[in-house]
């Protein structure tokens, strides 16, 4: 029943989800940048983020498992890795690009040039070890509460806690699928949190 449990929530937040979670809190957030932009505008917003940073590296990445690319359908050989990366930092960067020159809030793209950069980080220590990716975007998501708090001057206790709660969630799922070691998930979180965090920072 855990194991059913931990597989549920691997598929909830996995990595490619987590931008449209991310966008979904940004845009009903109680603050300017979310006031500003008609509802509308914000399913619009949310529909590209879903479609570039979901829909498509999905589709790219099935594509890689049909044809033989990858040789695992959950990517848990490290060497699968490196090509589905490739596929997300692209259209990661795409989404940056495409939102910036909408002429939005910058706290939009500032999480997606960081979501970029991030897994750039996470590939390049694929070629070496098995990071929890999974763990590096909740992270992100819980960066970027922390560094919205310090860029509003507004203290999210609540989102920060849920995001703290969803990434201890995440890293028991991974630890009960044994597709990680505790060192693979505590390094992937606090991967994904410092990288954003500090992009927040630096950006303000």
């Amino acid at each position: 029943m855990e194991k059913r449990i931990a597989q549920v929530i691997s598929v909830v937040f996995y990595p490619l989800f987590v931008p449209t979670y991310a966008f979904a809190i940004l845009l009903t957030m109680p603050a300017y940048f979310a006031a500003l932009m008609p509802p509308n505008a914000k399913w619009m917003v949310l529909g590209l983020i879903f479609l570039t940073t979901c829909i498509l590296p999905t589709l790219f990445i099935f594509a890689m498992i049909k044809s033989g690319m990858v040789t695992t359908t959950y990517l848990s050989k490290r060497e699968d890795r490196t090509m589905p990366y490739i596929v997300s930092i692209i259209f990661f960067y795409l989404t940056y690009y495409l939102l910036k020159k909408l002429q939005i809030s910058p706290v939009y793209y500032y999480f997606m040039i960081g979501a970029t950069l991030l897994n750039i980080l996470v590939m390049g220590i694929n070629f070496f070890w098995k990071i929890s990716s999974h763990m590096a975007s909740i992270g992100a998501l819980a960066g970027m509460m922390l560094g919205l708090s310090y860029f509003l001057g507004t203290f999210y206790f609540f989102l920060i806690a849920l995001s703290l709660i969803m990434a201890g969630i995440t890293g028991f799922a991974r630890l009960k699928l044994q597709a990680h070691t505790p060192a693979q998930v505590y390094s992937g979180f606090l991967l994904g949190f410092f990288t954003i965090l500090a992009l927040f920072l630096y950006k303000t």
